[in-house]
């Protein structure tokens, strides 16, 4: 995701809570967190009680024509300045540039929005363009390795609490990029710190149950080192948590040894050069180590077994294998497969 579309999208709330409505809201993109959000927002608030009983339509795709929904959108308010009408699921629909010649004239006193989840719209129809002359929001999936614990500073930031990037990454890497998972236990944290300026490890391992010393940063550290007996002890306590899945550990696993393989093939080895990389300063430390005890040929291999994991946790050339099992499987290919091979 663009660095800067988490500031879109906060720009965005910003106007809808300065009561700056447009005629047209088109919502898209896989982060389905964006959009409940901002669909929550004009469902609460775009409106008074009195004028929600007259004017508010929150409708479904499945169950609404195109052709309705915009001559209910053609329709005048009663005794309220707007109407909104929300359309949920509009991934359903066939043919959404249906829609296109009411968004080149809309209606101004209606708010219409238009959600689909899951699916992008091209920005290269006409629909997208027209959109684009009021409110055309891509929800994006946070993958970079920034990105997250950006995010869980700010949604805390912005509930009055403070908390140290090295516990957004603490938080971030235990919990993924599910944005709708993370604010549940956010929300959670929130609940149980009532009085409390700062979130802190205490309160992070109590209720959301990671500990400092078994999540996946540290045993990425360990993988670095080489350190096969520590990788393999933080690897079971990991992997004893009743919710774990083995897709966010993949992922950051991928970033990680992506960048160490542009590294190794550009020679990269100082701080500042990684740094330009997008990594953090805290681990450059961990890629000097990672560089120095792994081959370009080992890491590359890594990066091929991480995409073989990632389609065997999908159900692809393998029978009956949990999470837990493929992680072990993985770790010991990682750390070993190399000097096996020199046995045939």
């Amino acid at each position: 995701m663009p660095a800067d579309s988490i500031m879109e999208f906060e720009k965005l709330i910003n106007e809808l809570k300065g009561k700056k409505f447009k005629p047209v809201y088109l919502l898209h993109g896989d982060e389905s967190y964006f959009i409940d959000e901002i669909i929550n927002y004009i469902e609460e608030h775009a409106l008074t009680e009195m004028e929600k009983a007259f004017n508010l339509s929150v409708l479904y795709a499945r169950d609404v024509e195109i052709n309705a929904v915009i001559e209910s959108a053609r329709r005048f308010p009663m005794m309220a300045n707007h109407q909104v009408i929300i359309v949920k699921e509009a991934q359903a629909y066939k043919k959404l540039d249906d829609f296109e010649a009411y968004f080149e004239k809309p209606v101004p006193t209606t708010i219409l929005v238009i959600a689909l989840k899951g699916k992008k719209v091209d920005g290269r129809s006409k629909l997208f363009k027209a959109a684009q002359k009021y409110v055309c929001f891509e929800a994006k999936k946070l993958y970079e390795d920034s990105e997250l614990p950006r995010w869980i500073k700010q949604f805390l930031k912005a509930k009055g609490k403070e908390i140290s990037e090295a516990n957004c990454m603490l938080i971030a890497d235990h919990l993924g990029s599910d944005l709708s998972k993370v604010a549940n236990e956010l929300n959670k944290l929130l609940l149980n710190s009532e009085g409390v300026s700062e979130i802190d490890e205490s309160l992070i391992t109590e209720f959301i149950g990671v500990s400092k010393e078994f999540n996946v940063f540290e045993l990425m550290s360990a993988l670095a080192h080489r350190n096969n007996r520590r990788v393999f002890y933080i690897n079971h306590h990991i992997c004893g948590n009743k919710d774990f899945s083995i897709i966010p550990l993949l992922t950051q696993f991928n970033n990680f040894f992506m960048k160490a393989v542009i590294m190794k093939q550009q020679n990269i080895r100082d701080v500042k050069g990684m740094m330009a990389l997008g990594v953090r300063f805290p681990q450059a430390k961990e890629y000097e180590k990672l560089l120095s005890n792994f081959s370009l040929n080992e890491l590359e291999n890594t990066m091929a077994l991480i995409a073989e994991y990632d389609l065997k946790s999908k159900g692809f050339n393998q029978i009956g294998a949990g999470d837990a099992e493929l992680m072990k499987e993985l770790l010991f290919k990682i750390l070993y497969r190399p000097s096996l091979e020199h046995l045939y």
